[in-house]
Order: structure tokens, then C-alpha cells, then sequence
């Protein structure tokens, strides 16, 4: 993979926004806009990482001039290379090295945030000194309406994924009536632990990253516990012992539809959990 155009020149940037982005220009439009919507008083740019699709690529070459601070990198794929993710974590990581900002966050293209998500999080950080922050999240289902299931939605049998609810509810996570997730990360010691923050609520340190990259070896069982990069990453900053804190706040918009919660997403000859 070789990088195409990006930003560059311009004043030093505190955050990189990175989107990796396949076959869904309309969604990404939505998640461009929500960039651009921050409200930093800092300067920030948003790294587009599109992975082999030349209709995004058009998407975004007929958007031109794009907004100040919007790059992307155009990312050619092999013969064995297929979407998941360990392609994704790969992308993520190419994406890390790439950035002149000493804070990365990851807004997937199929989500958004409310304007003050890199406000809250980078406040967060100065507050408490950690090189990892994260939100909290509100949950929609794929036509926008809230999710107000009292189902775990990555649970591929439903009384698993109501007895999974249970567990979060009596945790604190959800509760019934509310499409909020306050999403945790316990630390080593805790009985039954919560350890389940999405990609899209960090705010991590780009030398923290560079220190702990996302991990690209997924295996059978990763497969089957519908283990993803995030939860791996996650696992990989509690085994260091990583400080952690969070908002508190509700600030990303996670829209249901993925590749880790559609169980009826017909076969897919361009994806594997597994490469």
C-alpha cells in the first residue's frame, strides 16, 4: 500500500482524526461533516484511509477543494488481502505512523460524534495526565432510532444476548429505556470486569500507539467471540497496566449495521476474520 495525496504545510496539529473507509461514500459524506463540526479550539486534521475502492475515491476527488485539514490516503490491496480485522488493524496502524499529531482518534465511517467529543476528550486528558481517555456512547439502529433493546446486539443467539444485557445492566452499563452505553475499563483486580470501550470513544496518544499498535492476528476464536481490534486493543493497554479515564460523557453515535453485529449480511467473498 503507498499513500496518495494528503495534507500537508499548515500549523502543527494536536489531533488526527483517522476514517478508514470502503464501498460507502454516502455514510462517509456523514462522517466528514460531523468532523468538520467539532468545536476545538485547536487545530486538527482528519486523515481519510480509503481502503481499495475507487468510487470513494471519486466521492471525494468530485468534493474537491475538500475542507482545510482533510487528507487521505488511497490504500491498494493484494491478492490475499481481504476486509476484517486484521486489515483493519493494519490500516489503523499505517495510519498512526503517518500522522504529524501527538493524539489519534478514529471515527469509523458508519458513525458520528456530538460537536464537543474531541473537546471532552482532550480535556479529560489534560485533567487527569492519562495518555488514554474514552467516552461514552449513544446507541441507534441502522434508520436512526434509538436502540432500546434490552439485548446485547453482538450476541449472535438472542438469550445470550438478553442474558448479556442483564450482566451490563446490573454493571451499570445500560439501562432499560435509554439508548446510552457507559462503556468501562476496569482495571486488573476488578471481579467480573467491564472492559468494552468501541474505537470510536478513545482518544489515545500517538506514542502510546506507536507503543502498543493495533494487533493483526485474529484467530478461530477471536472469530467465533466476535473478538475485533478494539477489544484486543483494549486487552493489550490492561495487561500494561495503562492508565485510564473517561468523559463520562455520551458524545459518540453508534449506528448498529457492522460487520460485528448484522448476522444477516448475506456471505461476503471480501471479508474474513481471519486473513
Amino acid at each position: 500500500m503507498s499513500p496518495s495525496e494528503r495534507t500537508k504545510g499548515g500549523p502543527a496539529v494536536l489531533v488526527t482524526v483517522v476514517t478508514i473507509t470502503r464501498t460507502r461514500p454516502g455514510l462517509l459524506a456523514r462522517a466528514l461533516d460531523s468532523v468538520r463540526e467539532q468545536r476545538l479550539d485547536a487545530p486538527f486534521e482528519h486523515l481519510v484511509v480509503i481502503d481499495d475502492c475507487h468510487d470513494t475515491y471519486l466521492s471525494l476527488r468530485e468534493r474537491e477543494p475538500l475542507p482545510a485539514g482533510v487528507g487521505w490516503i488511497l490504500a491498494g490491496r493484494g491478492p490475499g488481502d481481504v476486509s476484517g480485522p486484521g486489515r483493519s488493524s493494519r490500516l489503523r496502524n499505517m495510519a498512526v505512523r503517518v500522522s504529524r499529531a501527538p493524539w489519534i482518534a478514529f471515527l469509523d465511517d458508519d458513525n458520528t460524534w456530538e460537536p464537543d467529543h474531541l473537546a471532552g476528550l482532550l480535556e479529560c486528558a489534560a485533567r487527569t495526565g492519562h495518555r488514554a481517555v474514552h467516552s461514552h456512547l449513544k446507541m441507534f439502529n441502522k434508520d436512526g432510532s434509538p436502540y432500546l433493546e434490552q439485548r446485547d446486539p453482538w450476541a449472535r443467539d438472542p438469550a445470550q444476548g438478553r442474558a448479556e444485557y442483564a450482566r451490563m445492566r446490573a454493571r451499570g452499563v445500560v439501562e432499560p429505556g435509554s439508548c446510552v452505553r457507559r462503556d468501562r475499563f476496569d482495571p486488573p483486580g476488578v471481579p467480573d470486569p467491564v472492559v468494552s470501550v468501541d474505537t470510536g470513544e478513545w482518544l489515545l496518544a500517538r506514542e502510546l500507539l506507536l507503543e502498543v499498535p493495533f494487533t493483526d492476528d485474529f484467530d478461530a476464536r477471536d472469530e467465533a467471540e466476535l473478538i475485533g481490534e478494539d477489544d484486543k486493543l483494549a486487552r493489550s493497554l490492561r495487561e500494561r497496566g495503562e492508565p485510564v479515564s473517561c468523559t463520562g460523557r455520551p458524545t459518540l453515535r453508534y449506528h448498529l449495521g457492522g460487520y460485528s453485529n448484522d448476522f444477516s449480511r448475506p456471505f461476503d467473498a471480501t471479508f474474513s476474520w481471519r486473513d
